[in-house]
């Protein structure tokens, strides 16, 4: 029996189901960004805060899920890439923020970015990224936006593969420098034309 699945605008009782996506997607950056700032509190707790307020670009109102049978089981993050100044990361200590500062700073200016994607690995495999890409142009085109852009660590070869599917192609990377507390250092910044 197929299961459906369907693709809808998020909503605040989502931002758990979301803020697990988000780690997922995150491969380690939410937990070194995160990790020990508030005794007894995961990262997938501090961002699904986040989520819920829904006032930052990784609010939920910035968010579209897949969902099975009332389940989330993928999400898509995307917003106008000029938002990513509006992200507060005065609590966060400056250590981890200056390591990741090239993260930051890579971006495709003016485009529509998809700040994180992931699908529950249960359902990957069964088009739900596929289906998630689609809803994030189609956030760009809502938005006007000429170009969609996106950053992957380049050891996410799924990830690049679908992307790449979709007309993505690289346009920059940057490596970040060693740290024990994050695995992943090479990211692609990709991005196509609507």
């Amino acid at each position: 029996m197929n299961e459906v699945i369907t693709v809808r605008d998020a909503a605040e009782s989502d931002a758990p189901s979301i803020a697990r996506l988000f780690v997922q997607a995150g491969e380690g950056l939410y937990e070194f960004l995160l990790g020990g700032l508030i005794p007894d509190m995961e990262a997938w707790q501090m961002v699904s805060h986040l989520v819920e307020a829904g006032d930052s670009p990784i609010g939920w109102p910035e968010c579209r899920v897949a969902v099975m049978e009332d389940t989330v089981v993928g999400m898509v993050n995307a917003f106008p890439v000029e938002r990513l100044d509006e992200l507060s990361l005065d609590l966060i200590p400056a250590d981890r923020t200056n390591h990741l500062a090239p993260l930051f700073a890579l971006r495709d200016t003016g485009s529509m970015l998809i700040n994180a994607m992931a699908v529950s690995p249960t359902q990957r495999g069964a088009g739900i990224g596929r289906k998630l890409v689609g809803e994030a142009l189609g956030m760009a085109g809502a938005e006007g936006r000429k170009r969609v852009s996106l950053q992957v660590w380049s050891t996410n070869s799924r990830a690049i593969a679908l992307y790449e599917d979709f007309g993505f192609q690289v346009t920059g990377e940057i490596t970040l420098p060693f740290t024990p507390r994050l695995s992943a250092r090479r990211t692609l910044l990709m991005a196509r034309e609507i």
